[in-house]
């Protein structure tokens, strides 16, 4: 019997370990860069894709940067919007197909703390429009935090790791794939999807959560991006129902 030479053990050793290390960067890229992100650095190069199923026109156009307009956190003044769009009157004689009928807006996000996509989504929708995707990028390490209303009981706390499972699930079938984690926190009353390392040039569609959301029963106060380590949550909702509580009473 043949055992293998001292040498041929070393080697193998050495591409085992070598094999190792490239599967789990390929897998945890996120693990390798520990990098502290900031709400200034990340402003540099953050952006937003908003595709909005129904922006055919020019004046299509006009209402959904007046949406944007008014959100802060984005900057929707320099925003760059579909390179060739019709006016009206090229719209009505158009006979475009249906892929063409939508389009995307990109904005830069210059606050990326105080971005809420729930708001955004609400202010097109005020303006009868729909973001199909919202595509972020530019951001390598960050989380979307969700403020719901009616995590309100030990059995909605359970419920809510209980469908985790159901969440990452849909990643086989193409979305939430860059979905890496989500966390439960009781007394902030939030959901938070810890989002895979985002390499240059990838993107993460924060629809597929808001839509995933609605799908185990919970409609979203706020959806935000945490970019630091230790963010106070509980800090977040105070602050939230402050605001909620000064709303209603100029509504009065």
């Amino acid at each position: 019997m043949n055992f293998a030479s001292a040498r041929q053990i070393i080697m193998l050793v050495i591409i085992i370990t070598a094999g190792c290390y490239v599967f789990d960067y390929y897998k945890n890229p996120q693990l390798w860069h520990h990098e502290t992100a900031s709400s200034a650095n990340v402003g540099k190069g953050a952006r937003l894709t908003v595709w909005i199923n129904h922006l055919c026109c020019s004046e299509c156009l006009s209402d959904a940067r007046q949406a944007l307009a008014a959100l802060p956190g984005i900057d929707a003044v320099n925003a760059s919007g579909p390179k060739q769009v019709l006016t009206r009157a090229q719209a009505d004689q158009s006979k475009a197909s249906l892929p063409e009928y939508g389009n995307s807006v990109e904005l830069v996000v210059s606050d990326a703390d105080k971005l809420d996509f729930v708001a955004l989504d609400k202010a097109l929708r005020d303006k009868g429009l729909v973001a199909g995707r919202m595509e972020l990028s530019g951001i390598e390490h960050f989380r979307l935090a969700a403020k719901v209303a009616h995590l309100c009981c030990g059995m909605c706390e359970r419920s809510a790791h209980e469908r985790i499972a159901f969440l990452k699930a849909r990643g086989q079938s193409g979305q939430l794939r860059w979905l890496d984690s989500v966390s439960v926190d009781r007394e902030a009353k939030t959901i938070v999807a810890h989002a895979r390392y985002l390499q240059a040039g990838k993107t993460v569609d924060v629809t597929e959560f808001l839509g995933a959301l609605n799908d185990i029963g919970y409609v979203p106060r706020s959806v935000q991006i945490l970019v630091h380590e230790h963010t106070n949550l509980t800090g977040r909702q105070s602050q939230d129902d402050d605001r909620a509580l000064v709303h209603m009473a100029v509504v009065r």
